[in-house]
């Protein structure tokens, strides 16, 4: 991954442009296409390499009325999603959804909606 401090080429800029961190981290998003904004580092845990995975979303918009007036605005969403277990011998993906978990919530909302019809059928 890059240090993020990127060169901006000054003599490219329109007269009167001026380089904000938010205009970097924009540009950054923007014009990256590499696999390192979704997969972090790898970590070496003995013979097993562990990469973890994310979910990025990201919207960028703006505009001005040619007098001066300019805005914009953005928002970013990283999203674990989960990790990528690497030995010598498989490659497993493991989310970070816990399967389990949502089972016994989609059985515990399945419960409460089957008393609510019992209690309104009264």
């Amino acid at each position: 991954m890059s240090s993020g401090a990127e060169q901006v080429n000054t003599n490219a800029l329109p007269k009167g442009y001026i380089e904000t961190p938010v205009k970097t981290i924009f540009k950054k998003f923007a014009n990256q296409r590499d696999v390192s904004l979704v997969y972090g580092e790898p970590i070496e845990l003995g013979l097993q390499k562990v990469v973890p995975v994310a979910k990025i979303k990201y919207a960028v918009g703006g505009g001005g009325d040619g007098n001066g007036g300019e805005g914009g605005g953005g928002s970013f969403k990283v999203k674990p999603v989960g990790v990528y277990i690497i030995t010598p011998d498989q490659v497993k993906f493991q989310s970070t959804l816990d399967v389990k978990r949502l089972t016994a919530l989609t059985v515990v909302v399945g419960g409460v909606l089957g008393l609510l019809s019992i209690v309104k059928g009264r």
